[in-house]
């Protein structure tokens, strides 16, 4: 792996932008003042996210104009990935890994949805499959989030091995390449072309002939 000196492996970013989130969620505390109400349209935002039909919840529970703007930005916020509507999540790795060779061609993202008392981690993919990555009260480091991307490329895998390094799954196609981008992490992209970089020059040519 890549030497360790040269990464802020320990840093982690202060924030993964849940400030507007919490901004709005207060909002609408203070615009439903019936109790009963707030968590009847706090629960149906959860449970739908983007999909939510904010104009059959008004008027199933009697909201006015100022409160049906705030659930519609709520609804909204955050990011979409691949038909994943989660309520409150924000994307902050994405994955690719695609050969040449048409062996694996895939997108993946791992995304972090705001909880109660910080936040939950899960990965989604272009092919609709998914899984939890556990909670966390605060941002992950950069070794954090490598350990976490590690993982999700191991269970991805496209050539099954008893390797826990997950480039013993994917570089022997010689034609694959892994990315990994993130707005959180600014060192993420250079650590994975430096790990891919290493794998190559350590194995020398025994990538596929095919």
């Amino acid at each position: 792996m890549p030497r360790h000196r040269d990464f802020a492996l320990h840093d982690r970013p202060s924030t993964y932008g849940f400030e507007t989130l919490d901004a709005l969620l207060q909002q609408l505390r203070m615009a439903i003042a019936d109790a009963e109400t707030f968590t009847e349209v706090l629960g149906a935002l959860q449970l739908e996210g983007r999909q939510l039909d904010v104009d059959h919840l008004a008027r199933e529970v009697q909201l006015g104009a100022d409160v049906v703007d705030i659930v519609e930005h709520l609804a909204v916020w955050g990011d979409e990935s691949f038909g994943v509507s989660a309520f409150g999540a924000r994307c902050i790795a994405r994955i690719h890994a695609g050969s040449l060779l048409g062996h694996t061609d895939l997108t993946t993202d791992v995304l972090a949805q705001r909880r109660e008392n910080g936040f939950a981690l899960f990965f989604a993919d272009e092919n609709g499959a998914h899984g939890d990555l556990g909670e966390y009260t605060q941002p992950l480091s950069l070794l954090e989030i490598i350990v976490i991307i590690d993982g999700v490329l191991l269970v991805q895998g496209p050539d099954p091995t008893d390797s826990s390094d997950w480039r013993d799954h994917y570089l022997g196609d010689e034609t694959m390449d892994v990315t990994v981008r993130s707005a959180f992490y600014k060192e993420l992209t250079r650590w994975y072309e430096e790990s891919v970089r290493e794998w190559r020059a350590a194995h020398g040519d025994e990538g596929s002939e095919c």
